[in-house]
């Protein structure tokens, strides 16, 4: 890898500004996205999940793909497919037809981030220091961007134009930024690439399961995947805003994930990681369904005042999760003799099913009770999260 200069790093955080503003570019409007497919929660929810499958097929090759043939060929064949799907989804009226896109953005998405991640870990070593967190804080000031975005386009311009240009303005930055950060991204293995079909073989040959690693992945991670899915959906049904405001709780929810993920490299100087992961579970499940539960109750006789405690449960949840998946991502490339990228798409894969049991749960409890409790799912789950993450790790 060449020398990596203060102009890649900031180059390498916008690229990862790019990922967060280009596919939560629809998210913070999934209400009006449900509406136009005439589906309940629940089916909304479950259809949305879907995109597991695509992340799981994806995730069974990438990682020796990246491995392989370099990082730099990922970014762009995976990043074109995924805005151009994300914008193309939001006109579609058939559930089937929906399903079948979003298997391939789950695919693509996930092409991309093993991609972005490993090249992120390589950075990590080659600048010495802890790098994923800021990383990822970078990603969550893009979903900021477009979520902020989402609640002034809602006043003026449908779903479908607003994805569209979201999507058409990071293909121009994700082409741009892969170009100049050419000469410092992992580049393709000749040998491994010619040996192709052996290392095919080896993802399954090669393949381990590391349950302590996944399983605190899952919990440190579900409510994030939950608050992107149904924060709005529980502000406009459950606290009763118009689809322009309904995305407030989901903004300030990025806020603490920002927040949370650019300080980390403070807070690693104070506290150990066993702590930081214990404390950050307890104090963001805590505080997210206190948040939730009250702000309902609360908003039957003002809803502005229900929004605004809602808000600040979901600004803890999201201090509270924000840089506990990177610990357990970070912490799976240390336990294995694999190379990153490998790693990465055996952690996801594996990950990636569990969170589709897990979000399916989540959305039959929305179906059968309501929103607000479903979102508690999430938050008991986040309070665990420190028993998966020892001093041995």
């Amino acid at each position: 890898m060449n020398p990596i200069t203060k102009r890649h790093r900031r180059l390498f955080a916008m690229l990862y500004f790019t990922f967060g503003l280009g596919i939560m570019s629809w998210v913070p409007r999934f209400s009006e996205v449900k509406q136009n497919l005439g589906l309940s929660n629940g089916e909304f929810g479950t259809i949305i999940s879907t995109g597991a499958f695509g992340v799981f097929f994806a995730l069974l090759i990438i990682g020796h793909v990246v491995h392989a043939y370099g990082v730099r060929i990922v970014l762009i064949i995976s990043g074109l497919w995924m805005l151009l799907a994300i914008a193309a989804i939001t006109w579609i009226t058939s559930p089937v037809y929906f399903l079948l896109f979003n298997m391939t953005i789950g695919g693509s998405i996930s092409a991309f981030n093993t991609a972005i991640t490993a090249q992120a870990i390589a950075m990590e070593k080659e600048l010495k220091r802890s790098y994923l967190p800021k990383m990822s804080g970078f990603f969550a000031v893009g979903t900021l961007a477009t979520t902020l975005l989402a609640g002034i386009a809602a006043r003026f311009i449908s779903v479908q134009i607003h994805a569209g240009i979201i999507s058409a303005i990071s293909v121009l930055l994700l082409l741009y930024i892969v170009k100049e950060l050419n000469v410092i991204l992992i580049p393709a293995n000749k040998s491994d690439a010619a040996r192709d079909a052996v290392r095919f073989a080896q993802f399954f040959t090669s393949f381990k399961i590391d349950w302590i690693v996944n399983l605190g992945l899952l919990f440190g991670s579900l409510l994030a995947f939950s608050a992107g899915d149904w924060a709005s959906i529980y502000t406009r049904e459950e606290l009763g805003l118009s689809k322009s405001l309904a995305v407030i709780p989901f903004f300030i929810f990025t806020i603490g994930i920002i927040a949370g993920q650019l300080e980390y490299a403070r807070f690693e100087k104070k506290y150990s990681m066993v702590k930081l992961v214990k404390w950050g579970g307890v104090i963001g499940g805590v505080g997210m369904a206190i948040g939730v539960v009250t702000g309902r109750w609360v908003s039957d006789y003002s809803i502005w005042a229900g929004v605004g405690i809602a808000s600040v449960g979901f600004l803890i949840g999201g201090l509270g999760c924000s840089f506990i998946g990177s610990i357990f991502v970070s912490q799976a490339t240390k336990r294995s003799n694999l190379p990153a990228s490998v790693v990465i798409a055996q952690l996801n894969s594996v990950n990636t099913l569990i969170v589709f049991v897990s979000k399916t749960i989540v959305s039959l409890t929305a179906q059968l009770t309501s929103v607000t409790v479903a979102l508690l799912v999430p938050c008991v789950m986040l309070l665990f999260v420190g028993a998966f993450l020892r001093k041995e790790n």
